[in-house]
């Protein structure tokens, strides 16, 4: 077998092993567990603390702009707790720090992402009392 012989034949092989491969990779696509966890907690229920209700009406915000931002965060898992029981703790922090104005530590529990209170970045709405509702 010649070269041109051997060449022609793993080209039979090797194209349509190829067309095979990137079809089947455009389809799945690929996600972090970052992004599968944020999937996850935006489409789940929300349910608000007192803390957590008393900080959005400080910062204007309604529940449904509150939950519409939360694509705009990513799980810190250096601080967050996941396996802890009866439901794991998520600390999400903005992923533009400059234009993020809370940090939160969400509970996920099975349907329902359950935030007790909210940390405040910038200091122009940290002094709206809410710290001292328990």
């Amino acid at each position: 077998m010649n070269f041109k012989q051997r060449l022609r034949l793993f080209l039979i092989g090797f194209v349509p092993g190829c067309i095979i491969l990137f079809s089947i990779i455009n389809k799945k696509g690929c996600t972090s567990p970052n992004e599968l966890k944020m999937l996850e907690l935006r489409h789940q229920h929300l349910q608000l603390g007192e803390k957590a209700k008393c900080k959005l009406k400080c910062l204007n915000l309604i529940e449904t702009v509150f939950k519409i931002n939360m694509r705009d965060y990513q799980v810190n898992y250096d601080l967050s707790d996941i396996h802890k029981k009866p439901a794991g703790i998520y600390y999400l922090q903005p992923v533009d720090t400059k234009t993020g104005r809370y940090e939160m530590a969400v509970e996920d529990r099975d349907t329902i992402t359950f935030i007790n209170d909210l940390k405040l970045l910038n200091t122009a709405a940290a002094n709206c009392g809410c710290d001292t509702i328990h």
